[in-house]
């Protein structure tokens, strides 16, 4: 009897053991999202409908939306949100493609006083984004359909290399500031990017692996710092009444978990903000935003 008593204990004590050592399982909703007129809020766990989504975002002034750069249907579901929301609201749209330097050139467009054309050649579109203008082309028409603003948040090309390449000489000196007050240390935000920075993709000469990963990380935080703070900027400057929402427009990465641009823009603002990304998975990880709408990227184009 007692044998048989130690061996259960025994059993409990490994059983234990193994459980507790166990790697716990990160919580998911399955969203049964089947198509882009389908919206899944992770705050109630279900599916709801788009009037519903318009009715919650009444409480918040400012919308992150995550772009899928490559996906017509996220155009449009961005598109088809700002017309919505544009029946009730005064719309500022800030957009990842552009840099505050470029806002007077695209108050001209969306007013009308700037043609496709002219827009494309003077935001050198092909070169500076590099994904079809036609696939964006509903967001910036709906934009201007609703009286709307739109603004640029972004770092310029030549921002971007002098924090790439630590070249403080060469900065201006609110550059300087910007660049040592970059947060670096955000460890949810370094684990979640580590897939994508396992190794260097384009090494400069005499650069180790280390090195080059190092510089990819303080460049995509600077992106998201930089976007944090102008959207920051503009709430500040432009949300004067109920009446006005800003939505910010970015690359879903920019997003994913509240670690990005989202969490950034909390650190300059105690503005309320929602973020609604698309999916392309139909379970999607507990935190990874408020809403989610689904994308089929093999019928995308």
């Amino acid at each position: 009897m007692k044998i048989k008593v130690y061996n259960f204990i025994f059993f409990m004590i490994v059983l234990l053991l193994i459980t507790s050592c166990a790697k716990p399982q990160a919580v998911q909703h399955k969203t049964g999202l089947k198509s882009q007129e389908m919206i899944y809020s992770l705050k109630e766990a279900r599916i709801i409908s788009r009037e519903r989504l318009i009715k919650q975002l009444e409480a918040y002034s400012v919308i992150f939306i995550g772009d899928y750069h490559n996906s017509d249907i996220a155009h449009r579901f961005t598109a088809e949100l700002i017309g919505s929301l544009g029946e009730q609201y005064k719309i500022h749209l800030a957009n990842e493609w552009f840099t505050p330097a470029q806002n007077e050139q695209l108050s001209l467009f969306v007013n009308e006083e700037l043609d496709k054309e002219g827009f494309v050649k003077e935001m050198a579109w092909e070169k500076r984004v590099g994904y079809k203008y036609e696939s964006y082309e509903p967001i910036y028409q709906m934009l201007k359909d609703v009286n709307g603003k739109m603004y640029g948040i972004n770092l310029s090309k030549d921002e971007r290399s002098r924090i790439s390449l630590r070249q403080m000489d060469m900065m201006s000196e609110s550059e300087v500031s910007f660049y040592k007050n970059l947060d670096l240390n955000v460890t949810p935000h370094q684990q979640m990017l580590s897939p994508f920075l396992s190794h260097c993709h384009a090494p400069l000469k005499d650069e180790s692996d280390e090195e080059c990963v190092q510089r990819m990380y303080r460049v995509q935080v600077a992106w998201d710092e930089k976007m944090g703070q102008e959207s920051a900027l503009l709430a500040q400057k432009f949300l004067q009444n109920p009446n006005d929402k800003l939505i910010v427009f970015i690359g879903a990465m920019h997003l994913s978990s509240g670690l990005g641009v989202n969490m950034r823009f909390a650190r300059h603002s105690n503005r309320p903000f929602v973020t609604i990304l698309p999916s392309f998975e139909t379970t999607v990880e507990l935190g990874l935003a408020d809403y989610v709408y689904y994308i089929n990227t093999q019928k995308n184009e």
